[in-house]
């Protein structure tokens, strides 16, 4: 039974932190933690947390990141390889990464699994006439992919590489 009454004090809790936050779109957005430590409107409870600084500070790290993550939009990229072949493609995927990063380190290279396909795309290009000289030039550099090199649209990163 206490543990019953607990968890409807801690969901009484987190619904009326989020339906004050929804309230007042100018409030400063509180991390987890300040926002247990804050009594409760109803029943002036709070949670007290005993741990390590350094879980709240590679939380409040990672809330951070997340909210300065960057931009994105749909664009375009270079795919130079895709293959389902099981025993070589993740192996060829990576390698192809590599020599790509060592040709073009201002470009973005992407390694995707989708199943069963691995696949490496090149590029944050806006548009299709930057991916298609992009493309030239990878194939001038890179003759053996000149059969799987190819355009796609994609989500593209807007600030920043990978």
């Amino acid at each position: 039974m206490k543990n019953f009454n607990f968890l409807l004090v801690v969901v009484f809790m987190f619904s009326a932190n989020f339906l004050s936050a929804n309230n007042n779109p100018d409030s400063r957005q509180n991390s987890i933690f300040e926002a247990l430590a804050t009594p409760d409107s109803a029943t002036r409870a709070t949670v007290k947390i005993y741990q390590d600084k350094r879980i709240e500070q590679l939380l409040v790290a990672k809330e951070s990141a997340n909210l300065s993550q960057e931009q994105t939009m749909s664009g375009f990229r270079v795919q130079v390889f895709s293959s389902n072949t099981q025993r070589t493609a993740k192996t060829e995927a990576f390698k192809i990464e590599k020599q790509l990063l060592e040709e073009y380190p201002e470009q973005g290279v992407y390694v995707n699994y989708i199943s069963p396909f691995w696949k490496v795309r090149v590029g944050d290009f806006k548009t299709q006439t930057e991916a298609q000289a992009f493309r030239k030039l990878l194939i001038d550099a890179f003759p053996d992919l000149r059969t799987a090199t190819y355009v796609v649209r994609e989500q593209i990163l807007v600030s920043g590489k990978k």
